[in-house]
């Protein structure tokens, strides 16, 4: 007497298949070492597929579960990969050494599968790659605060936790910040990145635009990012590398004065703003003006100075839900 058993299906071989069209398996298999001579089993892109699928499937991200998981769908896992799944080749263990290495900074893995895997979709979905944006953020997290030892271990490795500016109000919380940077208008991620809790945003932003024209193939993108990105030095090192960038400039010296100078007495002539979806007969959608100006940013590695120009842009949004302090905004936007 046969014995019949029973597994949902689902959507687990529609992933399965589109992880499949991605290339995970195959790109985590080449940048990565082999696992430990002693290890049977699935490699490291197989273990990965299987993880992927539990995460976007269970919406889920413990590894301590991903083993059962498995078992209860090992027929639909089988046939869909067409892999021999064993018993033990998604314990937490395993998946755990294949995280510790895609994080590890000696094998550098995790860059060059990014990069491939965004010019991989890019080239598939022929997107558009004219603009570009990023943001970071800070996350608090219920931890305890670490021991010596636990502190003297982790100079070994970079520590993420800790005491930092908190954007939710709790800096009695440890936290991590996370950076991630998208394709517009899509939002599709192209770069992320897990920083340490303590550290500043600015110095993120030029290695993130680094990152977004290596993965789309050309610096002649826009860069979108938020007023911490608009450091002179941030500036002037994209527009050396042939960038093009529009940031929020920060209200900070004597920027406060000279933009209500400006308000007062326009420099230029004052242009109505009407958004793309707008047509020429309909009520604008704010008013501003442009200004161009010089700017000059000392290398400090060459010791050079670097001449560019700007267009910083004044802009009154009609919006009524805007507050009138949020509603005259500076940007610099590089020609």
């Amino acid at each position: 007497m046969k014995q019949t058993t029973s597994e949902r299906v689902d959507d687990l071989p529609l992933i399965i298949y589109w992880l499949e069209q991605m290339g995970i398996e195959g790109v985590i298999d080449q940048e990565l070492p082999r696992p430990h001579g002693n290890r049977q089993g699935l490699s490291y892109g197989q273990l990965a597929v299987l993880l992927l699928s539990y995460i976007r499937r269970q919406a889920d991200h413990r590894l301590c579960a991903v083993e059962l998981w498995v078992s209860q769908h090992k027929t639909t896992l089988e046939l869909a990969t067409g892999w021999k799944i064993g018993n033990k080749d998604a314990t937490d263990d395993r998946l755990a050494d294949l995280l510790s290495i895609l994080g590890s900074s000696e094998h550098e893995a995790f860059d060059a599968i990014e990069t491939w895997l965004g010019q991989k979709l890019m080239r598939a979905y022929e997107l558009p790659t004219s603009t570009a944006r990023s943001d970071t953020t800070s996350f608090s997290v219920y931890h305890e605060q670490p021991t010596d030892r636990e502190q003297q271990a982790e100079t070994q490795s970079v520590p993420l936790l800790h005491k930092g500016y908190s954007k939710d109000r709790r800096p009695d919380l440890l936290q991590y910040r996370q950076m991630l940077a998208t394709l517009d208008p899509l939002g599709m991620p192209l770069v992320s990145a897990t920083l340490p809790g303590n550290g500043a945003d600015d110095p993120v932003y030029v290695p993130t635009w680094k990152r977004l024209a290596q993965i789309i193939g050309h610096s002649d993108f826009l860069f979108l990012a938020d007023s911490k990105a608009s450091s002179w030095s941030n500036r002037g090192q994209i527009d050396q590398q042939a960038g093009i960038y529009c940031f929020p400039v920060a209200l900070s010296g004597h920027r406060p004065k000279l933009l209500h100078d400006w308000v007062l007495n326009p420099p230029t002539p004052v242009q109505d703003i009407f958004l793309p979806s707008q047509q020429q007969t309909d009520k604008p959608a704010g008013v501003g003006f442009e200004i161009p100006l010089g700017s000059l940013w000392l290398d400090p590695e060459s010791q050079q100075w670097h001449r560019w120009s700007e267009r910083w842009l004044v802009i009154r949004s009609h919006d009524k839900s805007t507050p009138p302090e949020q509603g005259i905004t500076a940007a610099s936007l590089k020609s």
